[in-house]
């Protein structure tokens, strides 16, 4: 009899062991995996808060804005939702400077196309078209300015439609 109360005591003593072996491998295991997310957190918003790592990522910003500036350039117009190709065209023909202005996107109407100069030199072409359809409302806008190389006589312009297109002729000042 005491043989068994001496085997029920190892028994008893041998299950304290191995729950008290299981709750510190639990309780290890907790504070390792806090110590591991404590860890990468703290470096992460250091690197976050790091004057270094903000101005690389403004420099890799103004890269991109400058290839993205560098593509827009060199192809069409941009307009929300679509492209359009670019509606003005000049050439210098003899003593004249030949503009011409497609009317397409602008309703075909030259009425929604204004041509200004500033001293005989700078040429500003404004066009717009507004079309509503029921809801739905269309705007499609446009200014432009060139420097053109020689000055040009603007009260001496001439304007006609053909082909959908406006053409300015622009006399060149001797």
């Amino acid at each position: 009899m005491e043989q068994n109360k001496e085997e029920k005591v190892i028994m008893v003593e041998s299950n304290k062991e191995g729950c008290l072996k299981y709750i510190l491998i639990i309780i290890s295991t907790l504070i390792g995996s806090f110590l591991a997310f404590y860890f990468v957190a703290d470096f992460s918003i250091k690197m976050m808060l790091s004057p270094e790592h903000q101005m690389r990522r403004a420099e890799k910003m103004m890269q991109k804005m400058d290839r993205e500036f560098m593509r827009d350039m060199n192809k069409d117009i941009d307009v929300i939702g679509k492209t359009m190709s670019n509606p003005v065209k000049i050439e210098k023909e003899d003593n004249n400077y030949i503009v011409e202005i497609t009317l397409k996107q602008f309703g075909n109407n030259s009425g929604n196309v204004k041509v200004s100069s500033e001293d005989n030199e700078i040429l500003k072409i404004e066009a717009n078209n507004e079309v509503k359809k029921g809801d739905r409302e269309n705007l499609t806008s446009m200014v432009q300015t060139y420097k053109l190389d020689k000055s040009f006589d603007f009260a001496k312009k001439t304007e006609k439609e053909k082909n959908g297109k406006l053409i300015i002729t622009l006399p060149i000042k001797e």
